[in-house]
């Protein structure tokens, strides 16, 4: 029979005396036989003198039954034990690993139009015979993998040959053992021999007793036991049956304790036969035979099982996960059929290793050419949402090549107005998503502002093409990127790019709320108010009047009113005394946060902070802490866990979430960022805070790992959505230490974290409301939440089941986004929703509110690209490939039509996969199990030894009593 692990389990039947593994030495064994020795010999003495009186024949028979009563008892006591001992035959195995991320839907050869590599794979499995040659003596699985690394299992394959025809057998006998049973088998003839020698037995007693009853007897005076027979055939025939007696006891016994599933009747042949009942005429007992390999093979639609689509190729993950599905002792190998771009996960050497340890080979097959295409694409383009008139931007384009050589080509820049949603669709549907004609067709109206002539190098490295513009216009407009291909360029699809902005006119308010003169709030005061692009307005709370300070105006108090308050966009606060805000104040920038999606930032200090978070009583208090991302400590933050004073500075560090985020992003492109804050030597100082609220980002911790808490660094920058608004929390006000590095680096943190935090006030389309995406750039295959705050005409938060958003779509599909109130929310009217990216390209979400004559639309747009892991390399990777089998005993193999190496010749010197049938050697294993103790067997030993020792100890009572000894 077959079990869990597929191995087929045979019954052995097997026995043994236990108590013998007790004589573990030699000496054990002299000293036991020695005794056994020494008791026989003292009985044969002793029964030898007693009868010494006695016919020869009788006194043999009296010895023979006494000695074969003491080895019954030493066979008793030997243990004599059957065990159903189990023979596992585990078959051999083979893992054949497909990948199927997106990289395997480039061309499989150098021609173009030629068949994808999933189509070669397709074509591989579907029409060789190969996997049928492999099943032939291994049990074979097929899988496919792609970004997470975990196995998907397509098709198994029937057991092997051999453990197939031991499956049958053991079927066919476990099968006749059910249908069997005394009345069907025959009587067995040694168990009729051993009745027969009983009853032989039985006569000669009688026989015996009936002589010695009617013989005359010759009594001695002298001797009151003196007597003798008168004749000899009495005690030759009680010797006889005592003969017949032992060896049909011990005959009938022995079939009697080993047949334990059958009655004595039926050993004997008493039972009458059982008629077995056959299958019905018409089959239905009969059972569906499983289909073979082959006919499991020819049913797996391969086209849709084999689709190239996953994000990331995870080899090594792959490679590791069959080893934990799979045991090396029966894996006799893994057939890797992949392009070799392994761009996440557990390095394939590491995997490879691995698998070399319990030593299996891995015989990967290798797809794609070995000469990268040649081809020029976009592979990202970054420009700003909002930019004021004038003011200068820069937009960044990254280009990817590939080829034989370096590519000479022409990017041009291209800017248009957004005047009507025809235009918006006519882009849409057009060139600027990728997958749609690229090159030619830039769409009517679209004019060529800038161009540079770059040379793209060919070995998959990005390379950034960096624009300035200074906008005039105000208003939505597009901008575009094109790449003018060479004439070998073997894809048109991807050589434009497009990204929405908007031109705002007015100047951002920027109100500075301080408890007193730090240098943080200093040095962000100056670098405001030389901002053209913004106005300043600062309370500090410990100033004087008539004191001068670089602010557009100079406040003396927290504005009390809804009209003084509601003209900002953003509010630093650097470690204020909020004790200075009556109720209504507070209230007042609550609904400013909620309604009005204004952007605060809470710069902690150790000044305030620790007094007014003392005051657990004062209801303003439970108001405040509302409003930081972070849960603050019922005691002060310097006697709970924070630091002040420190005597080293600790370097920032980054969650992922942190080094997404653009705003910190302080150099042109992410790699340059995250050396600007690598170079950054760290703060001294931090509040302690317990825990970030739920919903909140976390994107910076202190370092010191001192300060950790259950293993948990303390958080030290952080921001989460209060209403419609943004609260960014830093915890300390040290970030003037930038200037160590760079003023501008300093000066560009604080513009983009004010300009960051008031996105919202800019984004804002209608007084009635604000729509929110939570991230403006996606991937393709990633869900964007909506997040719509709104009003209704009377300016009261909506109170609707639902509102309806349309997303438009780079092709110009239109979808409809259901916006739900969400729960949980201090605020009422604010709606949620999500949506899935299908596609590459900029996605615009549209709200519409209000009635035909006063309609007013909410808008957001999300800028999606395809992953470039899967695309940056699009050679075949023969390193890695012939490594895996290198490091693990396998072999390399390339199919036809699959280019040739770098070298310019065959890559392994095999490029025929047939091979594998010969060259995977199959490696079953056989396991014995004990079993366990036949509890029959024992009872069954137990009384034919208990009647076989009474038997004769029986008769042996009976011939002394006969001739009158003790």
């Amino acid at each position: 029979m077959s079990d869990e692990t597929g191995g087929i389990t045979r019954q052995e039947i097997v026995y043994s005396f236990e108590r013998l593994a007790w004589l573990g030495g030699w000496w054990a064994w002299a000293i036991a036989l020695a005794a056994l020795a020494l008791v026989l010999y003292g009985v044969y003495r002793l029964y030898r003198r007693d009868t010494s009186e006695l016919v020869g024949a009788t006194r043999w028979t009296l010895i023979l039954l006494r000695l074969g009563v003491i080895l019954g008892l030493v066979f008793f006591l030997l243990g004599l034990e059957r065990r159903a001992r189990q023979r596992i035959t585990r078959p051999s195995e083979v893992a054949v690993l497909i990948d199927t991320s997106q990289s395997m839907s480039l061309p499989h050869g150098d021609q173009p139009g030629g068949p994808s590599r999933i189509e070669a794979v397709s074509q591989l499995v579907a029409e060789t015979p190969w996997l049928e040659g492999l099943g032939q003596q291994n049990r074979v699985t097929v899988y496919t993998f792609a970004e997470t690394g975990e196995l998907s299992e397509v098709v198994v394959s029937n057991l092997t040959s051999e453990a197939a025809e031991a499956a049958d057998q053991a079927a066919r006998e476990r099968a006749s053992s059910a249908e069997q049973g005394d009345a069907a088998m025959p009587a067995s003839p040694w168990a009729i021999a051993g009745a027969g020698l009983l009853g032989l037995a039985a006569l000669a007693m009688l026989a015996a007793a009936a002589l010695q009853l009617s013989a005359p007897r010759l009594r001695s005076p002298s001797h009151h036991r003196d007597e003798r027979y008168l004749g000899t055939a009495g005690p030759r025939v009680l010797l006889a049956s005592a003969v017949l007696l032992v060896c049909g006891g011990v005959l009938l016994a022995a079939v009697w304790t080993r047949e334990a599933d059958r009655s004595l009747r039926g050993l004997l042949g008493f039972t009458a036969p059982r008629v077995v009942e056959q299958p019905n005429s018409d089959g239905t007992d009969e059972q569906t035979p499983e289909p073979t390999f082959e006919e499991k093979l020819e049913q797996v639609d391969w086209d849709s099982v084999l689709l190239a689509s996953g994000s990331e190729s995870r080899i090594g993950d792959a490679i590791r996960a069959t080893l934990t599905r799979h045991d090396p002792t029966t894996l006799a190998g893994v057939v890797l059929l992949s392009d070799g771009q392994n761009n996440a996960g557990t390095p394939p050497a590491s995997a490879a290793a691995l698998v070399a340890r319990g030593g299996t080979a891995i015989y990967p097959i290798g797809f794609g050419s070995a000469r990268p295409p040649v081809n020029v694409r976009i592979v990202e383009l970054d420009a700003p949402r909002r930019v004021y008139p004038g003011d200068s931007f820069a937009l960044n384009a990254v280009l990817q090549g590939s080829g034989t050589e370096p590519l000479n080509v022409q990017v041009q820049l291209l800017d248009m107005a957004e005047t009507s949603d025809a235009a918006a669709g006519e882009i849409a549907g057009g060139a600027a998503a990728e997958g749609t004609e690229g090159a030619a067709a830039v769409p009517e109206g679209a004019e060529v502002v800038d161009t540079r002539q770059v040379t793209v190098p060919s070995d998959g490295t990005l390379l950034g093409v960096r624009f300035e513009m200074a906008p005039e216009a105000v208003g939505r407009r597009r901008l575009m990127v094109r790449v003018v291909p060479p004439a070998a360029d073997q894809n048109d699809r991807d050589n434009l790019r497009q990204s929405r902005y908007e031109v705002v006119s007015r100047r951002l308010r920027v109100l500075l709320l301080a408890g007193g003169p730090m240098r943080e709030y200093q040095f962000v005061r100056n670098l405001l108010y030389r901002d053209p692009s913004v106005e300043v307005d600062a309370w500090l709370q410990t100033g004087q009047s008539g004191m001068s300070q670089d602010a557009d105006r100079l406040l003396s108090d927290f504005p009390s009113t809804p009209g003084e308050l509601f003209e900002y966009d953003a509010i630093l606060a650097f470690d204020p005394d909020w004790m200075q805000l009556d109720a209504n104040q507070l209230e007042l920038l609550d609904q400013w946060l909620t309604r009005q999606a204004g952007g605060l930032v809470l710069i902690s200090g150790p000044v305030y902070m620790p007094e007014w978070m003392r005051q657990r009583t004062d209801p303003r208090i439970a108001q405040v802490r509302n409003f930081f991302p972070v849960v603050l400590p019922t005691r002060g933050p310097l006697l709970s866990g924070g630091r002040s004073g420190g005597d080293a500075a600790w370097p920032l560090e980054f969650t992922p979430d942190g080094a997404r985020a653009e705003f910190l992003d302080l150099a042109e492109t992410s790699e340059a960022s995250s050396t600007v804050w690598e170079d950054f030597s760290g703060v001294y100082d931090f509040v302690g805070v317990q825990q970030a609220k739920p919903g909140a980002k976390v994107y910076a911790h202190f370092s010191d790992p001192a300060t950790a808490i259950d293993q948990t660094l303390p958080i030290y920058l952080a921001s989460q959505f209060y209403g419609a608004g943004r609260v960014f929390f830093q915890g300390s006000g040290e970030m003037w230490r930038l200037r160590g590095v760079s003023d501008a680096l300093y000066d560009t943190y604080y513009t983009k974290l004010v300009r960051w935090v008031s996105e919202g006030r800019l984004l804002r389309d209608s007084n009635r409301g604000i729509l929110l995406v939570d991230r403006p750039r996606a991937m393709v295959g990633d869900t964007v939440t909506v997040r719509a705050i709104l009003t209704d005409e009377q300016f009261e938060p909506l109170r609707v089941p639902e509102v309806e958003a349309k997303l438009l779509s780079p092709s110009g599909r239109i979808e409809s986004v259901r916006l739900t109130p969400l729960p949980g929310e201090a605020r009422e009217g604010t709606y949620g929703g999500r949506f899935l990216v299908r596609e590459a390209g900029p996605f615009e979400v549209r709200l519409t509110l209000g009635n035909a004559l006063e309609e007013q639309v909410l808008r957001q747009t999300v800028q999606v690209r395809l992953p470039t892991l899967e695309l940056e390399r699009p050679r075949r990777n023969d390193e890695v490939l012939r490594s895996l089998a290198a490091t693990t005993g396998g072999r390399y193999y390339t199919p036809p039509d699959s280019g040739t190496s770098s070298s310019g010749t065959s890559s392994s010197g095999a490029t025929d996969p047939l091979e594998l049938v010969e060259r995977i050697e199959p490696q079953p294993q056989i396991a014995i199990l004990p079993g366990t103790t036949d509890r029959d067997f024992q009872r069954r030993r137990n009384a034919s030894l208990m009647w076989l020792l009474a038997s004769m100890l029986t008769m042996e009572w009976v011939v002394r009593r006969l001739h009158r000894l003790a």
